[in-house]
């Protein structure tokens, strides 16, 4: 195996032991695994523990695993399954696979989303339906604001901005949303799974509150009322985005499962263009038009309610939970083929069983005792089956566990410091304030005029493009997250924001009676926006719904949410005081510092979670690497991490793209690295 550590001589003589000597005992590992490798797995290992056994002991492993869990049916797929795992690249030398298995199994990695099983395809786009209708709810109340401050008893204008005393209600109004989304929405998503059985459930009830607080919203006659509707949109908000990008990632194929995940922020953005277009279509209807922006979202939501019980439970939730023989039946509806479900639920069960101990399980008692077993029973009690539905380690243990291990607190920088370096890269501050941004820019006065008023069209028309641009622009991703990583995007448009915002922010220096004044900053800002779409924008959410394991996925994600959504609802807060006193300059300015900083921290924390990061072997994809087999590249310490980055990544980097050596190669030494070499060191299957 080809690493880059000196750890590489002592991992060859423990496989090359395990294999050629039947009696070797190592009560420390579970098939030869390292107990360490997720603490400390600085030799950059992402292995499958499937490789180290014989043929024989796969038979036995798949024999027992389906009798176990009363899979006995479908005994003859798992066999096959389980040869297909060992050898990944010899599977074309598994006996009495079918026509129909070879060609499922040859074009796995191969197939698109629209050459996906119907039910994965209602799947995705049911969970799409959802982020709409969380951008709908983002920019409801982006129009609103022009109007309701009036409607609402609020009196202390000056141009389109709101002042004094009433100033802060209204900033309180706009972030009750945001703060009461991560303070309690996000933090329900876990019990909702548990208790209330799924993440459908989660996301069915928070549908139903989300329906309830925009209808009430729309019939609120006080400040007060319309706030109270607006905390409960949080709690609705909160909860749905921590379970949907998780959804998504656990029902997807490894080799998409970035691009079916961004699909969360690329609808979110659809939905804050459907928002900003009922916006337009409904401000001439006069005083009362702010009511009916709000309550637009309603439409999306009763749609979310209409599907989400058409789509399949998440399999590996129904695992987790102990239902092994639905899992299998979910997967066969989410992939092509029987042998695929097969090999997919065999697979998770293995590396799941793994994950259990080193993370914070313990051993069973005969995994105590192993030393005085022979070694294909020591295999099979190391990922025996655990027959229970039992609910796991309850909510208390399991925020222990995020914060306590090790592997766990890695997963936590990354997703934390892509999630607040979304919402400190500025974009919220655009989104949730760019009618009054615009309308301050073109210089409009409050005189009582209703938006029927021409000067009040021209900020929607310019919010709406902005949520066009949004939408547009987050298309090139879908070509690039799973075949150039999340990092990659990151590092790549993050420089551009920043230049960019800065750029929006000097034009304001431009005189008001300029012609040039409003489309400059236009201009930049829907840069800007480009940018973000392309990078910010879906990368957070989908490292965050990649990065925590099963046991902990749940309630990581809920941090992770917690952390952006108390941020955005900070900025919805105080970006009006800041407006008021430094101005657009100042407030954009400090936006353009915030990417900086962002872009070291991602240089330095966060980890790629596409195959890109893994450096060649003797098997698999380089863009495919599973929930599960994250497991060992956040075992990695963020010490060795951090410092590939400044003595491998840089220096390259340097010499590729600045010095522009022809010797250098396209692409730095991996970090990490297959366990390819294990099939040479392994019986052949016959």
């Amino acid at each position: 195996m080809a690493t880059i550590h000196d750890s590489n001589d002592h991992s060859a003589r423990r496989r090359n032991n395990t294999t050629q000597d039947p009696s070797f005992e190592d009560t420390d590992s579970i098939a030869g695994i390292p107990d360490d490798v997720w603490d400390t797995n600085d030799q950059g290992l992402v292995d499958n523990p499937l490789l180290r056994l014989r043929p024989d002991e796969v038979d036995n492993l798949a024999k027992r695993f389906v009798r176990q869990y009363n899979l006995e049916n479908h005994e003859d797929v798992f066999l096959k399954a389980g040869k297909v795992l060992r050898d990944p690249e010899a599977w074309l030398s598994v006996p009495r696979l079918t026509l129909e298995e070879k060609d499922a199994l040859r074009h796995e990695t191969s197939s698109g989303f629209w050459k996906q099983p119907k039910q994965l395809q209602v799947t995705i786009i049911t969970l799409c339906v959802a982020a709409v209708v969380q951008g709908w709810n983002q920019t409801g109340l982006n129009g609103a604001n022009l109007n309701w401050p009036m409607q609402l008893g609020l009196t202390n204008f000056e141009g389109c901005e709101v002042k004094g005393g009433d100033a802060w209600i209204f900033s309180i109004v706009n972030a009750a949303t945001y703060l009461s989304a991560s303070l309690v929405g996000c933090w329900l998503s876990d019990p909702l799974n548990e208790y209330f059985f799924g993440r459908r459930a989660a996301i069915c009830v928070s549908a139903a509150i989300i329906l309830a607080s925009v209808v009430g919203a729309a019939c609120t006659r006080t400040w007060q009322e319309l706030l109270a509707c607006r905390v409960l949109l949080g709690i609705g908000m909160g909860c749905k985005a921590s379970v949907v990008p998780v959804l998504a990632a656990e029902v997807s194929p490894a080799h998409i499962r970035g691009s079916l995940v961004m699909n969360w922020q690329l609808f979110d953005a659809f939905g804050i263009f459907c928002g900003f277009t009922a916006n337009l279509v409904v401000s001439q209807v006069g005083p009362t038009s702010w009511r009916w922006q709000v309550a637009s979202s309603a439409l999306p939501t009763i749609v979310l309610l209409s599907l989400i019980y058409v789509c399949p439970e998440s399999p590996r939730f129904l695992m987790r939970r102990g239902y092994y023989r639905k899992a299998f039946q979910n997967l066969v509806l989410l992939r092509y083929h029987p042998i695929l479900a097969a090999k997919e639920l065999l697979y998770v069960h293995c590396q799941t069983e793994v994950e259990s101990r080193f993370l914070g399980q313990g051993r069973t008692p005969t995994q105590l005792h192993d030393g005085i077993q022979p070694r294909t029973d020591r295999i099979m009690n190391r990922f025996r089956p655990q027959l229970t539905t039992a609910r796991p380690a309850n909510y208390w243990r399991r925020l222990y566990q995020l914060f306590s291990i090790k592997r766990n607190q890695r997963a936590i920088i990354a997703a934390v410091v892509c999630m607040v370096s979304q919402q400190l890269c500025g974009v919220n501050a655009l989104q949730f304030f760019s009618s009054t941004l615009f309308c301050d820019a073109r210089g409009s006065n409050q005189d009582g005029a209703s938006l029927t008023n021409p000067k009040y069209l021209e900020p929607l028309f310019l919010s709406w493009g902005i949520g066009l641009a949004n939408f547009l622009f987050a298309f090139p991703a879908y070509y690039f997250i799973d075949r150039k990583g999340r990092r990659w995007l990151l590092l790549v448009t993050i420089p551009l924001m920043a230049l960019t915002i800065l750029a929006a922010g000097l034009s304001f220096l431009i005189p008001i009676e300029s012609s040039a004044h409003v489309p400059v900053i236009a201009f930049f800002t829907f840069l800007f926006i480009a940018f973000y779409s392309c990078g910010m924008g879906p990368v957070p959410f989908t490292i965050s719904a990649e990065v925590f394991p099963m046991e902990q996925r749940m309630v990581g994600m809920s941090f992770a949410v917690f952390t952006n959504l108390f941020g955005a609802g900070l900025l919805a807060l105080f970006v009006p005081a800041l407006t008021n006193a430094i101005g657009h300059i100042g407030l954009l300015g400090i936006f353009a510092g915030l990417n900086v900083v962002a872009f070291v921290l991602v240089f330095f924390f966060v980890r790629e979670t596409a195959g890109a990061a893994v450096g060649g072997g003797g098997f698999g994809s380089m863009i495919s690497v599973s929930l599960e087999e994250l497991n060992y590249i956040f075992g990695v310490s963020t010490k060795v991490h951090a410092k590939y980055q400044w003595k491998t990544v840089l220096p390259w980097a340097w010499q590729y793209y600045i010095l522009r050596d022809e010797d250098c190669p396209d692409q730095p030494e991996k970090l990490y690295t297959w366990a390819g070499q294990q099939k040479q060191e392994v019986p052949k299957l016959v």
